[in-house]
């Protein structure tokens, strides 16, 4: 029989007590002290129904299957500081094309009676752009159908707030590249051909940064990722199916690797002129192909290595009591000006091209029925998109009608009257803005901002269609033409951005 003799020892009583110590002491740093952070998440479906139309191209789709669910995904921030002073943010967001002033308006009202502590002009919505997902205009039954699950999303984030803390996160994936080709004689198009004898380049920079914002709970157990890519999620832009593009499929594998509890609140960055495709490589190189399902699984696959290489160091550096700040601006930007030498040119275009219309509308041979059928014809015999043809007649004729109808109406509309946030958080600034931004803007406020790191946030609030570069203007076609706001009022985005960030670092 064993038998146990009771050690008395002073030092060696020291000694184990230190021993003990030791092993307590790691257990009990683990823990975060409560800095007065409070966040909270939630997601809601908004997949629709069989047979939805898709939106984002000129010609309707018609979704045969859901190949990824579509979601809404709502980040609840609130912070107390000391003298009790709070301040707060409800950030949405869609898997959608665009989110119209109108939705966001009407989610305010709704929110203001569902949760009367919060302020509801701190709330904004943002869409991933992708081309995969119905029209969410507010008046539709879809759109309603958005509505009352955004609704549901921003107030349970809300109620689920806990105390909680942050980090930041810089990483790398190649994920968009500029889609406009530029050629010898100054012109540019929109995934234009880089086979031709006269190409000379790309007319625009691309930005592979992946920032991040993790979000943990007290006990540094991930709760949810902000993140913002520099690409509209269009992989899928004209396929007949419903799908999330490859947002759908970080969230799927970053659920595979923690838990099915870790939200992601998606942003496209400035991305007006981006989009997932190398166009001078092509395919020959053996990339996945960036029309269809292996592309959205590569850049997914992409994205989530970038979390994995960031996530250990974001995991040491959490905050629980970082400054927050959060402004909300109205601005006027100029409206893009078309002179009457542009407008004179415009107008004999579309003069041209209506002569020779068919009286029947229903004719194979109206610019409109040509280019659906050349269209049609491509997705048999092409792998690889686009399929349709914004250099055709009727693509001409939208281009040139759009300017005409902007001439008309450029007396009336002096500006265009934009609410833009600007959120600091600890060494993070969110700055939204309602366009697909160029690229080149997203730069400079980058580089200007006295932010660590920034995340210009494109397609907030409302949805502008594109803001682009006086480069892009020069070189023309679709993506630089149908633009309500041009370079001027791009300058002043840029100049109000950065003054409100920078205040902020005051």
């Amino acid at each position: 029989m064993w038998k146990f003799k009771m050690i008395t020892s002073k030092s060696t009583t020291v000694y184990i007590l230190s021993i003990l110590i030791l092993l307590i002491l790691p257990n009990c740093s683990e823990k975060l002290q409560d800095g007065g952070l409070r966040i909270g998440w939630a997601m809601e479906d908004i997949t629709p129904g069989d047979s939805a139309i898709l939106y984002g191209q000129y010609y309707d789709r018609i979704a045969e299957y859901v190949q990824s669910p579509l979601n809404i995904t709502a980040c609840a921030i609130e912070s107390v500081d000391k003298n009790r002073n709070k301040e707060q943010a409800i950030m949405l967001s869609a898997d959608l094309v665009g989110i119209k002033k109108t939705m966001q308006d009407s989610l305010r009202k709704l929110i203001a009676s569902e949760i009367p502590d919060f302020d509801v002009k701190k709330l904004f919505m943002n869409a991933t752009h992708t081309h995969s997902a119905p029209d969410p205009d507010v008046t539709s039954a879809y759109g309603g159908f958005v509505l009352k699950k955004a609704c549901k999303a921003a107030q349970a984030a809300w109620n689920n707030r806990k105390p909680a803390g942050i980090s930041r996160g810089l990483g790398y994936a190649v994920v968009g590249h500029c889609r406009r080709v530029q050629y010898a004689n100054g012109t540019t198009e929109m995934y234009g051909s880089t086979a031709r004898e006269d190409f000379i380049g790309m007319e625009g920079a691309s930005d592979p940064g992946v920032d991040m914002l993790f979000c943990w709970d007290l006990n540094k157990e991930l709760t949810g990722i902000i993140m913002n890519v520099k690409c509209p999620s269009q992989i899928t832009e004209a396929k007949y199916y419903v799908s999330a593009d490859y947002w759908g499929e970080v969230r799927k594998q970053l659920r595979n690797k923690f838990s099915k509890n870790i939200y992601v609140l998606a942003q496209c960055g400035a991305a007006g002129d981006q989009s997932p495709r190398d166009l001078p490589r092509g395919y020959r190189a053996g990339e996945p192909n960036m029309w269809d399902i292996p592309g959205v699984v590569e850049i997914g696959k992409r994205l989530i290595q970038t979390i994995n290489s960031v996530y250990p160091d974001a995991k040491n550096t959490i905050q629980t009591d970082p400054i927050f700040k959060h402004a909300v601006k109205e601005i006027d930007l100029p409206t893009r000006k078309v002179s009457k030498e542009e407008y004179e040119k415009s107008l004999k275009i579309v003069n041209e091209i209506l002569s020779s219309e068919p009286k029947d509308i229903n004719s194979p041979n109206t610019a409109w029925n040509r280019f659906l059928k050349e269209m049609k014809d491509n997705e048999k015999i092409m792998e690889y998109g686009p399929w349709d043809n914004k250099e055709s007649d009727f693509g001409i004729l939208k281009i040139n009608q759009v300017l005409l109808k902007n001439y008309a109406n450029q007396d009336k509309n002096p500006f265009y009257r934009t609410e833009i946030h600007v959120i600091r958080l600890g060494d993070v600034a969110f700055a939204s803005n309602p366009f697909e931004l160029y690229i080149d803007y997203g730069l400079s406020i980058m580089g200007r901002s006295k932010a660590k790191q920034t995340f210009t946030i494109q397609l907030s609030c409302d949805y502008n269609d594109y803001l682009p570069t006086a480069r892009a203007i020069s070189g023309g076609q679709y993506s630089a033409l149908v633009s309500q706001v041009g370079p001027t009022g791009g300058q002043v985005l840029v100049d109000e951005t950065v003054k409100l960030i920078n205040d902020m670092w005051k």
